[in-house]
């Protein structure tokens, strides 16, 4: 994949309004190596279990079962050699490149646009720019929703999910659709920023279980993203969204690595030792510019 360059205005948008839609991303060839490895890893899935009940429809392909967890060391999670090695073995090295390279390199971009300010407090989880340059892979997904299934993602910020110190690092999720996805297949509903001073401060709360029938379930600029299959949506993490059930007849897979500016750790006890086993997921260094 070349290296995508965004505009200032692109730049400028996703700074303003908290995410990013760039058509036809991917080319047909790493559109089809994703494809492939969403169904290698949801038959894996289906042959151990459910892929509904048992993994929520979330496939990880380093925390599926599909390696053995004495092979996802703590060198896979933050040795970019280490981690191609393995991943190697699911799919070819052309999908590792694009996922470090073509998607790190735009979130790259993101994340260093981002302006210096304080974090406010809960609940509007914004995260000021982490002291680091240094941008990391932090985690990736396949998203597969099975034909007609009612399985929903209520209204929530990704960055909710990392504790409060880890928070202190800003965070990147690319969500690339693999089909072309509308409302009827359980596309991503988005709640664009209200206040791109105030990124990630909304006015009014939205109940957990509350999935959009209508404009006003989000905030009053939610709506529906309609994306051809390779296309790629760029969201801050502190981006409220949500999705619904897919209920179509075919199944609906999306692919979604996560970036973060500096490395995402939990916090250690004292007198720990060990940097990488304090990783919250992943710390591959993607390719500097």
């Amino acid at each position: 994949m070349p290296s995508i360059r965004l505009t200032d205005e692109q730049l400028a948008f996703f700074r303003a309004r908290g995410y990013l839609v760039v058509p036809g991303f991917l080319t047909a060839h790493e559109l089809a190596l994703y494809r492939a490895e969403s169904e290698t890893l949801a038959n894996h899935c289906y042959e151990q279990g459910d892929l509904v009940a048992d993994w929520g429809c979330v496939v990880e392909p380093l925390g599926c079962g599909y390696f053995a967890d004495p092979e996802i060391t703590a060198a896979v999670r933050t040795d970019r050699t280490r981690y191609a090695e393995l991943r190697a073995r699911l799919s070819p090295r052309t999908l590792v490149r694009c996922t470090l390279d073509g998607f790190g390199h735009c979130a790259q971009q993101l994340l260093r646009h981002r302006p210096q300010r304080p974090a406010p407090p809960l609940p509007c989880t914004a995260s000021p720019l982490a002291a680091a340059d240094t941008v990391y892979l932090l985690n990736e997904q396949y998203i597969v929703k099975p034909p007609r299934t009612p399985t929903e993602f209520a209204w929530h910020q990704d960055v909710v999910y990392l504790g409060a110190e880890e928070r202190s690092r800003a965070v990147v999720s690319v969500w690339t659709p693999l089909d072309d996805v509308a409302v009827g297949n359980g596309t991503v509903w988005v709640d664009p920023f209200p206040d791109p001073d105030r990124p990630g401060c909304y006015a009014q709360d939205v109940a957990a279980d509350t999935l959009p029938h209508g404009r006003s379930a989000g905030g009053g600029n939610a709506f529906a993203v309609e994306l051809a299959a390779g296309s790629a949506l760029f969201m801050d993490g502190r981006l409220r969204h949500c999705s619904t059930g897919n209920a179509s007849g075919r199944f609906r897979s999306v692919y979604m690595p996560q970036f973060s500016l500096g490395r995402v750790e939990r916090p250690r006890p004292a007198g720990a030792k060990d940097a990488e086993s304090a990783c919250t997921a992943f710390a591959i260094p993607i390719t500097n510019e």
